[in-house]
């Protein structure tokens, strides 16, 4: 086993564990694995392993980066697949077409209200109603403390309140 290699396992070794926990406190369950061996990967691919100063702190870089990276790509996926989210509905039809005209108002008004909100707090509300995810997950996968998550959540709250009235209700 080379230099390198016994380097690479024995960072593996002491970090895989806790390099997981952070990856899925970022991405989720689903990903964090291949984030993790996309760490390894990229320092593996780079060489230098065995010659780093502080190498746990640059794994978690590395994590956090490659993170981004498929929260970037997750959510341009996500924005194109929901454009064409109408035309591939298997739901039940509408009772009548003005129901149909009118439930395709509402959700162009809710979707015009959420994109005048700022990206980071739209997301945090979004992760929160959509996908679900506490305000402690979303606070991990934003890289912000749960109390700005909180802030934003009641935001974006006050925010659909304003253009939907009483009735839109967390």
């Amino acid at each position: 086993m080379s230099a390198l290699n016994a380097a690479l396992a024995g960072l593996y070794q002491a970090h895989a564990n806790e390099l997981h926990g952070f990856a899925r406190r970022r991405v989720g369950r689903q990903e964090a694995e291949d984030v993790v061996q996309d760490t390894y990967l990229h320092l593996l691919q780079r060489g230098n392993a065995a010659t780093l100063e502080h190498p746990r702190a640059y794994l978690f870089r590395i994590a956090a980066n490659l993170a981004v990276d498929l929260a970037r790509k997750t959510k341009i996926h996500l924005r194109y697949a929901g454009e064409g989210f109408g035309h591939d509905c298997n739901a039940e039809a509408p009772a009548s077409p003005e129901a149909a005209a009118g439930g395709a108002t509402e959700l162009r008004r809710l979707h015009a209200s959420l994109a005048e909100l700022p990206p980071l707090c739209r997301d945090a509300f979004l992760l929160n109603r959509i996908e679900d995810l506490t305000q402690a997950e979303i606070a991990a996968r934003l890289g912000v403390s749960e109390r700005t998550i909180d802030r934003y959540i009641v935001k974006a709250w006050a925010h659909l309140r304003g253009h939907f009235g009483r009735g839109c209700t967390g």
